[in-house]
């Protein structure tokens, strides 16, 4: 008798052609996983970049708020990024300087320039062309570095640093009613002064107000321009440009507005002696500079990350020098300002 056995499931045959559609699949998903690792690779190899500027700024809330907020992104000091230069301890005070800095910089690779000028954001562009440029300029347009800031061309995007000039002149009549003659001494060999002075004068023609516009070549020139306006002219309030070079003079004119007893009126919180400051917060422009940075170190083009504005504005009045001059600050504006005695 012969034995029974359990019959034996016989499973059924695949397909050849199956089994080719399997390997080749498999094939690809390791090609697939291949290029990951590569581009994660890629995407993780440190990132270099550099500050541009003409003016010392150690301890700078506006490059700490921006290296913190590119650590929310991913982007870590001693780890996967490097700050060629520290902070804000160097600084390249003209041109040769600044131009000898971007081209060390492109010869020993820079992914990313921060250029806190209009000056440094030429020189930054024509000398680094492999590097993205990162500005904090007045007008972008008129330095011709974009044509559309939603859409900006070539390696340049950035934040602007426009002072609202319509309410820096609306600031002054509320502080001082009655005044009509406003003195602007710029420097018009610095590309960021012309737009400045464009943007008053149309600003002072809304508000009924003339605005006297006296060029300066350097800072010893800064005193003969301010007694022209003051003096030959009759301006009532000095205004500071916006641009570097008036900013390395605030300590010239505030000296010189304090000889005339006429009060000056700037856009950077660090102008001593000034009557009222209107300037952007510094915190909100690294932050939004550090957001535009972590989005090109992470492979954007700049076309895809629009020029921005400030979204936030910091109004300072000196109580001390209202006081030497005569000046009663408003209530009303004293609640919107940070007062300080100095």
């Amino acid at each position: 008798m012969s034995g029974i056995f359990p019959a034996r499931r016989v499973g059924r045959q695949v397909p050849a052609s199956r089994n080719a559609l399997i390997a080749a699949l498999c094939c690809c998903l390791v090609v697939l996983q291949s290029c990951a690792l590569s581009t994660n690779a890629a995407d993780s190899r440190v990132k270099r970049i550099a500050f541009l500027r003409s003016v010392s700024t150690p301890g700078s809330v506006t490059d700490q708020a921006f290296i913190d907020e590119l650590a929310t992104h991913g982007f870590f000091e001693d780890r996967n990024l490097v700050i060629v230069g520290g902070k804000g301890d160097e600084v390249f005070p003209d041109p040769d300087s600044a131009r000898a800095a971007v081209n060390r910089w492109q010869q020993e690779g820079i992914d990313l320039i921060v250029a806190y000028s209009t000056s440094g954001a030429e020189i930054a562009r024509d000398n680094a062309p492999d590097a993205h440029v990162l500005f904090l300029v007045n007008d972008p347009v008129a330095a011709g570095f974009v044509r559309d800031e939603n859409r900006p061309d070539g390696n340049m995007t950035g934040v602007t640093f426009r002072i609202p000039a319509d309410r820096m002149l609306s600031l002054v009549n509320r502080i001082m009613p009655g005044v009509k003659r406003i003195g602007l001494p710029y420097p018009p060999a610095d590309p960021a002064a012309i737009p400045s002075r464009d943007q008053f004068a149309q600003a002072a023609r809304a508000q009924d107000l003339q605005l006297l516009a006296e060029p300066f070549s350097d800072e010893p020139d800064l005193n003969r321009a301010v007694d022209a306006l003051v003096v030959s002219a009759g301006a009532e309030v000095l205004l500071a440009s916006v641009s570097p070079t008036a900013t390395r003079a605030l300590p010239q004119l505030a000296e010189a507005a304090g000889r005339h007893r006429v009060p000056f009126v700037a856009n950077v919180g660090s102008a001593e002696r000034a009557l009222l400051t209107l300037s952007p917060d510094g915190q909100g422009i690294g932050e939004q500079l550090g957001r535009q940075a972590a989005r090109l170190l992470n492979g954007a083009k700049a076309e895809s990350v629009p020029v921005e504005d400030p979204r936030r504005f910091q109004l300072t009045l000196n109580e001390s020098v209202a006081a030497e001059l005569g000046i009663a600050l408003p209530a009303d504006v004293v609640r919107e300002a940070h007062v300080v005695r100095r």
